[in-house]
């Protein structure tokens, strides 16, 4: 095979690592600081494959099959990278910032506005990713891919919309800790106030029965 028709054949996978895979992987790293091992291995296997078509470079039949190999280990890599991000974004978005609201109700954040495009983005992110995966059994990988990419754009754009609500997230959290330290004052001075009252009467009958 021809070296310019080989690099014809995998100029669009070239394009695809550096436009797609780089930044997906810069974002897993910049997020999360780690690398999954199972991307590392498509992106080694992938290598390896084009590799292998210089080596037997006048076999067409079999740098053809290199070069689809190649090209199967990209869609696997990109899947992957969305995938994952996917998972690890909804455990930094979803869960956690459940877990930091759950004692408040998030309606009053912003007069209920926050809390509606809070659950109609979840809810576009729900039916996206449920259409995804009955589209793992029934569909190509590239239209797989772009449901998984949807997710994905989903996901930053909650994770923008919390972050431009910080301050107002902040002080709906503030005042729940502040009505429940005041609750906690006013149960101590009730407390202290009972104990007084008590102590002032419980003498009285001792005392009633002296004058007798």
């Amino acid at each position: 095979m021809p070296f310019s028709h080989l690099h014809s054949r995998l100029l669009p996978l070239y394009t695809t690592y550096a436009t797609v895979i780089k930044p997906l992987v810069a974002e897993i790293e910049a997020r999360f600081e780690q690398f999954p091992t199972p991307i590392l291995n498509e992106i080694r296997a992938y290598n390896d494959h084009v590799a292998r078509c210089y080596v037997k470079i006048n076999d067409t039949r079999f740098v053809e099959e290199q070069v689809n190999k190649a090209k199967s280990h990209i869609d696997r890599i990109v899947f992957d990278c969305y995938k994952y991000l996917n998972v690890a974004l909804h455990e930094l978005i979803v869960e956690k910032f459940a877990q930091r609201t759950k004692y408040i109700d998030i309606g009053t954040i912003s007069n209920g506005e926050f809390n509606r495009i809070y659950k109609n983005s979840l809810q576009v992110i729900t039916e996206i990713k449920e259409q995804a995966k009955h589209l793992e059994f029934h569909s190509d990988k590239e239209e797989i891919i772009v449901s998984y990419q949807q997710v994905h754009s989903e996901y930053r754009k909650l994770y923008r919309f919390i972050l431009d609500n910080e301050m107002n997230i902040r002080w709906a959290v503030a005042r729940f800790y502040k009505r429940k330290a005041l609750n906690i004052v006013l149960w101590l001075l009730a407390a202290i106030i009972s104990g007084i009252i008590g102590s002032m009467i419980t003498p009285f009958p001792d005392w009633f029965r002296s004058l007798f």
